[in-house]
């Protein structure tokens, strides 16, 4: 069995996709774009091929596949589909100017963009979903849902040093998800001796995977560095302000802190301040405690 997935980004939504890697079987080959290239470091992976890459792609369409998995309904992952010989194609395909999916992914994409429902429909599905995208990854594939983990190709880091790293930026679609709170949470934490370090953009990913595995919590908002922690296997506390908390699994390490102004302006692109100060700094706060007690008692037993 050969598999090609594509998915060409974001760098988190990549990141999310690698639940795959442990339930498909044979050898597997991925799409995707440069950027998110130092998000796939698993040795399950044995070709990547890079779509802003002319030379990556003329080799892409000389090979053949058993299964194509297609997660992208972006134009230009669309304009090469066509061009990739398969036998099977799960997931977005284009026909006649328009983008349509295959059944099995329907789940999925009955709720993005390109959904047969239209945006509103489309919306109610997602605001009422309460699959994560993990398991409808695996039972798009025809895969048992198991509670897969992300491969990220990087080892956790097991060291405990009480650091306590907030990632008080988030770039994309959704101005919302910024928090307002992290300085004051910060302050609060700092006066108690807490270590707390900000993570901000830096100029490689690799950069923020380092950064993160140097912490043992990560206070964030629905974010690649979301993502990164949870294959990292560290503690979390996230909050979301606009987008879904219920497509996230959380392999037991994370808080999820809900927004109150959730429904208001879910997956909404105007930035708001109600958005991004709905959340109040005392239930962060609380849940921080929480976690670093609960790392107390690890440090403890270890």
């Amino acid at each position: 069995m050969k598999t090609l997935i594509i998915n060409i980004g974001p760098p988190g939504d990549v990141l999310r996709t690698t639940v795959l890697l442990s339930a498909l079987d044979g050898e597997i080959d991925w799409l995707t774009s440069s950027k998110c290239k130092e998000v796939l470091l698993s040795k399950k992976i044995k070709t990547i091929y890079f779509i802003d890459s002319p030379p990556s792609i003329e080799n892409l369409i000389k090979d053949k596949y058993d299964v194509v998995i297609s997660l992208n309904e972006e134009e230009k992952a669309m304009k090469i589909l066509p061009l990739i010989k398969h036998t099977k194609l799960i997931g977005v395909y284009p026909e006649k100017m328009k983008v349509f999916y295959t059944p099995e992914s329907a789940p999925w994409f009955d709720m993005s963009l390109v959904s047969t429902f239209g945006k509103q429909k489309a919306d109610e599905l997602k605001m009422n979903n309460k699959k994560t995208l993990q398991e409808m990854l695996l039972t798009m594939v025809n895969k048992k849902w198991i509670n897969q983990t992300y491969d990220l190709g990087i080892k956790p880091s097991k060291k405990l040093t009480g650091k306590v790293g907030m990632i008080n930026v988030a770039t994309g679609l959704w101005p919302n998800k910024n928090w307002a709170g992290y300085e004051q949470l910060a302050e609060q934490l700092k006066q108690e001796g807490i270590i707390v370090n900000f993570l901000g953009i830096k100029p490689t990913i690799t950069e923020h995977i380092h950064d993160i595995n140097q912490c043992d919590l990560i206070v964030c908002g629905d974010t690649l560095g979301l993502h990164i922690a949870l294959a990292l296997k560290k503690k979390v506390v996230v909050l979301f302000n606009c987008t879904s908390p219920y497509e996230i699994y959380d392999y037991g390490l994370a808080i999820k802190i809900i927004s109150p102004k959730l429904k208001e302006y879910f997956y909404k692109k105007e930035y708001s301040l109600e958005a991004t100060t709905a959340i109040d700094v005392a239930t962060v706060y609380q849940a921080v405690k929480k976690q670093l007690k609960t790392l107390g008692k690890k440090n403890k037993n270890d």
